[in-house]
């Protein structure tokens, strides 16, 4: 699945609020960009933005001196970056022919069953991801949730809620359930962490898996406010619970993703021909 547990080391500077400690909740209006590290990966981003835009409007992928142009740098840099394309089997180059697009390939940029950083995924398509934490507090945990969870937590549990964007257009809302396990007191946390770790410290325990439900939803009142939708506008929208080795389910998240902006796509196997018998 595509995880959205914070920016990571290399990921995005986050605004700093007071942290969430018992009860207490810190909210952010500001949103951070994900900057490039390297003048590479800009250029990188930006050939894939092109290339996401040729697939879309159903054009060709425009040449090494227009893409030189557009991004600012020589076309020696435009073709490293197109053989990197390359050879993730996303473009297909031919001397004297046109640069060509696998949009097949394109679309496992964004893939359903690996847990990928949200800003990742929304970088793989050529976007500039930004982030911003909505809310963080401690509060109940509803029963049809608790249900799903380790029988022994506490009945509150924190809840932290983000907003990613591509580029400027609110890309997903997410909303992440942590438990604490049945007799901690509600202890310092900070929300701006990933919430992978945020568990880890909690259970002392990794999450090492997940379950994933996908489907569709239609936006309320709140989500479309913060996704820029109409009310009512079908939205992809998943929930996860994730476990640990020991198969404690110790995090719940519900996510709402704008239907538009990624294709996710996943890989599944198929039985050898040879062994698939007569209908």
């Amino acid at each position: 699945m595509v995880a959205t547990d914070g920016p990571g080391p290399n990921m995005l500077a986050w605004s700093r609020g007071t942290a969430m400690t018992d009860g207490t909740m810190g909210a952010w209006s500001e949103r951070r960009t994900r900057t490039p590290l390297t003048d590479s990966e800009r250029i990188l981003s930006g050939v894939l933005r092109h290339v996401r835009e040729a697939v879309a409007s159903d054009s060709t992928l425009p040449g090494e001196h227009r893409l030189a142009e557009a991004l600012g740098c020589t076309r020696q840099q435009i073709r490293h970056a197109l053989s990197d394309l390359e050879n993730q089997g996303i473009v297909v180059r031919r001397q004297g022919a046109a640069t060509t697009i696998d949009p097949l390939t394109l679309r496992l940029s964004a893939r359903f069953e690996a847990r990928v950083e949200y800003g990742d995924v929304l970088a793989r398509m050529g976007y500039t991801p930004s982030v911003e934490v909505l809310s963080a507090s401690f509060e109940p945990i509803p029963d049809e949730i608790a249900a799903l969870l380790h029988p022994q937590i506490e009945p509150v549990g924190a809840h932290i809620r983000l907003r990613w964007y591509a580029d400027d257009i609110p890309a997903m809302v997410g909303e992440y359930i942590l438990p604490l396990p049945a007799g901690m007191e509600r202890p310092f946390i900070d929300p701006t962490r990933p919430v992978f770790d945020i568990a880890q410290d909690l259970w002392s325990e990794a999450i090492a898996w997940e379950v994933v439900s996908a489907g569709v939803t239609a936006l309320t009142a709140e989500e479309a406010e913060h996704l820029e939708q109409p009310e009512g506008e079908v939205a992809k929208m998943w929930t996860i619970v994730g476990a640990s080795l020991s198969g404690k389910r110790i995090s719940y998240s519900r996510e709402v993703h704008h239907r538009d902006l990624v294709t996710y796509s996943f890989i599944r196997s198929v039985k050898e021909p040879w062994k698939i018998g007569p209908r």
